[in-house]
């Protein structure tokens, strides 16, 4: 496997990055209906970011956009779909250090990311958040379907919020966030 710019990919590739969305996104959480609007995002993040893609024998296994916030203080990781038949495979976590390096390099402080519950996936779904939002995040946890959520956290993402109801009633979106330099913060000295 084989972590490039997926910009510099032939046109199949980049098509292959469109279907992916389509077909990565059927199930939870709602995503790109179909081929024409997945492909106008592709778009939108080699236009306003970078992407990443994790190739192997011309196929697309998979690929990460980063799109910055916050005058580039900030990037967003978003998308990542990889296929079904590679997932746990090692292939998000390459793609997210390549996320990662280069969000870095463009001079990122914080990583994030939302990772919408569409399907009942978490406690957080089907709630009344409002009543105690940080209650509910402070208890958050999977249903047994492995929502994303898991992922990031064990690549040392921490729930940042939430957004309830972003997807229609009782479905929220789980904001999550990343220092790009936590390592380097704790070996400053103290002012």
């Amino acid at each position: 496997m084989t972590i490039a710019e997926l910009g510099g990919q032939p046109d199949a590739v980049r098509e292959q990055a469109a279907a992916l969305l389509v077909d990565g996104f059927d199930q939870h959480p709602r995503g790109w209906r179909d081929l024409e609007a997945a492909t106008g995002e592709v778009s939108h993040v080699l236009g306003r970011g970078f992407a990443f893609a994790a190739i192997e024998d011309a196929r697309l296994l998979g690929w990460i956009g980063g799109l910055p916030e916050y005058e580039g203080r900030v990037w967003e990781l978003h998308p990542l779909v990889v296929r079904r038949e590679h997932r746990l495979r090692g292939v998000g976590r390459a793609l997210v250090a390549a996320f990662e390096d280069e969000a870095r390099r463009r001079g990122a402080l914080t990583f994030t990311l939302g990772t919408d519950d569409d399907g009942g996936q978490t406690s957080l779904a089907g709630v009344d958040l409002y009543v105690d939002i940080p209650r509910h995040i402070a208890a958050l946890r999977d249903l047994g379907s492995r929502h994303p959520f898991l992922f990031y956290r064990r690549l040392g993402y921490v729930v940042t919020g939430c957004m309830p109801d972003a997807n229609g009633p009782g479905r929220p979106d789980i904001y999550m966030s990343k220092s790009a330099g936590r390592e380097d913060r704790r070996r400053q000295p103290a002012e």
